[in-house]
């Protein structure tokens, strides 16, 4: 018994074993299966790249952004959308619009410049409010004054000229401040001079008070020239009268620049020196006239010692005929002679030029017994001044040929006693002094007896007579 129980014993510890084994064996085996089954359990990490290529969509869905949220809260703000759609925003067409944005930025910039660039024309506004009157104090004629309203030039300083001298340049930069509709000084009367004209050894006595240099750049040759015509043609002296600089680039194409105005000093003193003693050269300017313009010229008139100011009203200036050309060309001659007399009136000049001009606007259709009445008023206001008026003997030369004035109204002056001075308006040499013994003749047709010049802004007075013998005794002399 006891043998069969250890035998049972071992028996059943055997089966022990055996089912043992079994069951032991299969649990390796799940082991190995895991090991193999390990990268199916890591897709773990591939169920997280799907997220990713699931979210490139999500962002336009917007559920993805929950997703993100419960996997993890760290992984959460990688996934989203918003970064990934500024990476993606970078470089589309869209992107480009984005460097163009500092320059909208920059215009607002400019208006504020703008802006302040109008704050200082303000106080000239309120200096430009004294208008009413620009000729102070002489009264101006209601058609002029009506002319007048719109006129309103810059206020803007021009530059002065480059001088070498800083007293002028300083001088220069205070007469250069324009300003529309300020009041010049009251006008004087002319002064007439007490000098007694002594004839030259050759016996000149009479000068040419009208001529222009290069500096104009319509006339032709140097002033040395000029002065060797005036010789030849038995004159005592010239008178250079170039057209004077204006502010605002009003018809600078007939005139010197602002910035040769010291060079055309220069040239006139040159000319002066090299004729010393056979001709004597003076300095004068033909200064324009043009409404709004007075104090200007007031100021022009102060920066050199001046013999002679010729005042020169121009039909033909752009400026002009685009303010004042309107209605019938009639009324614009009476519009032009009407400034005629302001001119005068304001006392800035000691002659005006070439008085009727005005017929070589439409030169065909051009009848002084039309015009007429107008004249003889306009000559009344300019006897009252004083003011000299021009024989300009250019005229012949123009499309309407004949002297300015013409006889008719040179005889009109005459009975007003209104003083003449001759004048070549010489843009070439050649023509200094000619047609001068003509014109002395047309004096004395129309009733003068009297021709006149000056000298020191002075007017001197000469019998008609006495200058056409000096005129030719001298050429004779010099020929």
């Amino acid at each position: 018994m006891s043998k069969s129980k250890t035998q049972n014993k071992k028996a059943k510890a055997a089966a022990k074993t055996a089912s043992r084994k079994p069951a032991a064996k299969p649990a390796p085996k799940p082991k190995g299966k895991s090991a193999a089954k390990a990268p199916v359990k890591k897709t773990i990490p591939v169920a997280k790249k799907k997220p990713r290529t699931v979210a490139k969509p999500a962002p336009a869905k917007k559920a993805p952004q929950k997703k993100p949220a419960a996997k993890g809260g760290t992984k959460a703000p990688v996934k989203k959308a918003a970064p990934s759609q500024a990476v993606k925003k970078k470089p589309t067409p869209a992107s480009k619009s984005v460097p163009p944005l500092p320059p909208t930025k920059k215009p607002p910039a400019q208006p504020v410049k703008k802006a302040v660039a109008p704050a200082p024309a303000a106080p000239a506004k309120k200096v430009a409010t004294p208008k009413p009157n620009p000729v102070a104090p002489n009264p101006v004629p209601a058609g002029v004054a009506a002319a007048e309203k719109g006129v309103a030039p810059s206020t803007k300083s021009v530059p002065a000229p480059s001088t070498k001298a800083a007293a002028k340049s300083a001088a220069a930069k205070s007469v250069l401040a324009v300003t529309a509709g300020e009041p010049i000084a009251p006008p004087k009367p002319p002064v007439i001079s007490t000098e007694k004209p002594v004839a030259t050894k050759s016996g000149a006595l009479y000068y040419d008070s009208h001529m222009h240099t290069p500096l104009c750049k319509h006339a032709w040759g140097e002033p040395e020239e000029y002065c060797a015509q005036g010789v030849k043609a038995g004159l005592k002296g010239i008178i250079f009268t170039c057209h004077c600089p204006m502010p605002d680039g009003f018809w600078p194409t007939v005139r010197m620049a602002e910035g040769e105005f010291d060079l055309y000093l220069s040239l006139v003193q040159r000319a002066k020196e090299a004729y010393a003693g056979k001709l004597d050269v003076c300095l004068g300017i033909e200064s324009e006239f043009f409404p709004g313009y007075e104090k200007y010229i007031e100021g022009l008139h102060q920066r050199a010692e001046f013999d002679y100011c010729l005042g020169g009203l121009h039909w033909q200036a752009k400026e002009y005929l685009n303010k004042f050309e309107q209605g019938t060309i009639e009324g614009f001659r009476r519009t032009y002679f009407d400034h005629l007399a302001v001119s005068a009136e304001t006392g800035l000049y000691d002659c005006v030029a070439h008085p009727d001009l005005v017929k070589n606007y439409h030169p065909d259709s051009w009848c002084f017994a039309i015009i007429k009445n107008t004249v003889a008023s306009v000559l009344d206001r300019i006897a009252k001044t004083g003011v000299a008026m021009e024989l300009n003997t250019s005229g012949l030369n123009k499309s309407y040929s004949e002297m300015n004035p013409g006889n008719e109204m040179l005889r009109m002056m005459a009975e007003r006693k209104i003083p003449v001075v001759i004048g070549s308006d010489a843009h070439k040499a050649p023509r200094v002094g000619e047609h001068f013994v003509t014109a002395l003749n047309n004096l004395v047709e129309a009733g003068y007896e009297e021709v006149s010049y000056f000298k020191k802004r002075q007017r001197i007075d000469l019998k008609i007579s006495d200058v056409i013998s000096s005129i030719k005794k001298a050429a004779d002399a010099n020929a």
